[in-house]
């Protein structure tokens, strides 16, 4: 079992392949904080470095690097991504080239989906 701790303090045991994303921003208010998927229901804010968190782990290699709409980052673990698309007119912002779906989330990226497809199957994607 791995452990983490909010960043309100609140020390929590999970299963570390249970993660499918982090962030280094909080997609709701935008803060600069390290976001943890699939550890709860919802997101939770760490206080480590996104890089740390995954290093700690030793999951680094799990997980591809993405750019969302708002230009910061997202870590996927390509193992978990179960479809990668190219983005519907007018479904996102115009920046965004493709959508990936990884455990309960729903991603819009950067990346066009050639590019996000060969960066998930890099890190354990089977797409």
């Amino acid at each position: 079992m791995a452990q983490l701790v909010t960043t309100t303090g609140m020390k929590i045991a999970f299963d570390q392949s249970d993660v499918f994303a982090v962030t280094d921003h909080d997609a709701i208010t935008g803060d600069a904080v390290t976001c943890v998927y699939g550890v709860s229901a919802a997101p939770v804010n760490i206080n480590e470095t996104v890089s740390g968190f995954l290093e700690r782990l030793d999951i680094t290699a799990k997980f591809a690097k993405l750019t969302r709409p708002n230009s910061s980052s997202i870590w996927i673990c390509g193992s978990a991504v179960t479809s990668i698309r190219a983005t519907l007119p007018g479904e996102y912002d115009p920046r965004a080239k493709s959508v990936v779906n990884v455990g309960s989330l729903t991603q819009a990226v950067c990346q066009d989906t050639d590019t996000a497809i060969a960066a998930v199957n890099a890190h354990g994607g089977k797409l």
